[in-house]
């Protein structure tokens, strides 16, 4: 049969009755969900998660309670399976080897004997499969791997720092994107171009390669920047910044651009010089380029003579496109000029540039 009865029809007016099968209204999931995974609502990924055993840590590890959806593999257009756990379970974990280490695996398997003959029971059980020596077990047929738990010889317990969370979300195939408030309430192991809203940021992430990346958008919103300490170097010998020396960076990365800022403030005493043309360490490094260099715009400040100059910085092949150069009434700044770096005097650099 090419077209298959649909869902919820009725029979009526002494018409025989007819039944829909068990594996008809998985199919309705099957419409439905395009991944298999835990499911819970859009800021809680709680469901499921397995931690150390909460009445005190030993060679057991609690399951949260959850609900997950698994894709049955036993038969072909097996469909969805919507299970459900109400309580907190306990499973114990093998004891550690004597020697070297085991990597067990945690799934959630359904067992369903009408497609799977080597069944007795139609359930579906939350279990820890023993890594016995040959390596981490493989996810079976049927199932949707939860954790992987470590075990050393010597260790005392299982802590959550032996645990790897695995879970995957459970993806319907929906216009919604789940609501996300901070980094800590993602989804636990998102799947390569699934999508979240920032609630916090205003902003969407998608995942790829088991990472976040922001997508950036106009007017506002999106993560801070992240800070860096810049360095101050030269040529020949490095100046000394002297005592009560401030330094402050910050960065933001969309994509292989990088905006930077660099702020430096050499300390009221004990500063000095160094040799050779002075460099600003960059927290990224720039793509080397055939010709020409990475232009940004400079500002120094020499106390001694209370006297501003404007320029520019460059990234070039010189620094090893790591650092930056300023460039103030048309010289390159270093020791010999137009100043030397000294007690209480400032530089701030801001450039955009192509990373490597």
């Amino acid at each position: 049969m090419t077209l298959k009865r649909p869902l919820y029809m009725q029979a009526g007016g002494g018409d025989s009755t007819f039944s829909y099968s068990a594996l008809d209204n998985r199919d309705l999931l099957s419409g439905l969900m395009h991944q298999e995974g835990i499911v819970a609502p859009d800021v809680v990924y709680g469901a499921l998660k397995v931690t150390q055993r909460a009445a005190g840590a030993n060679f057991s590890v609690d399951i949260a309670p959850g609900r997950c959806a698994i894709v049955g593999d036993d038969v072909s257009n097996q469909g969805y399976y919507m299970c459900q756990s109400t309580a907190v379970e306990n499973l114990t974990v093998p004891s550690p080897p004597g020697t070297g280490s085991r990597t067990h695996r945690v799934v959630a398997r359904v067992k369903d004997k009408l497609h799977n003959g080597s069944w007795s029971t139609y359930e579906w059980t939350l279990e820890v499969l023993e890594d016995s020596g040959s390596g981490t077990p493989a996810v079976p047929a049927s199932a949707i791997s939860l954790a992987t738990v470590s075990v050393a010889a010597g260790q005392s317990s299982v802590q959550d720092g032996n645990i790897t969370d695995t879970r995957l979300s459970a993806a319907l195939i929906s216009s919604k994107y789940p609501l996300v408030g901070s980094d800590s309430t993602r989804p636990p192991a998102g799947y390569d171009s699934e999508l979240i809203y920032r609630t916090d940021r205003t902003t969407y992430e998608m995942a790829n390669g088991g990472s976040w990346f922001e997508i950036p958008r106009r007017n506002g919103g999106g993560a801070a920047w992240t800070t860096y300490t810049p360095a101050l170097t030269a040529v020949t010998s490095t100046p000394a910044l002297g005592t009560g020396a401030l330094r402050e960076g910050a960065y933001i990365r969309y994509g292989p651009m990088v905006t930077v800022r660099a702020n430096i403030k050499a300390g009221t005493s004990g500063a000095s010089g160094g040799s050779g043309v002075y460099m600003v360490s960059l927290p990224v490094a720039a793509k080397a380029l055939s010709v020409g260099e990475h232009i940004g715009s400079a500002e120094t400040f020499d106390a001694s003579a209370n006297n501003v100059r404007d320029g520019i910085c460059r990234i070039r092949s010189a620094t090893s496109w790591t650092a930056v150069e300023i460039v103030t009434e048309n010289t390159l700044w270093g020791s010999s000029g137009p100043f030397a770096w000294a007690n209480n005097d400032q530089l701030s650099i801001t450039i955009t540039y192509e990373a490597a």
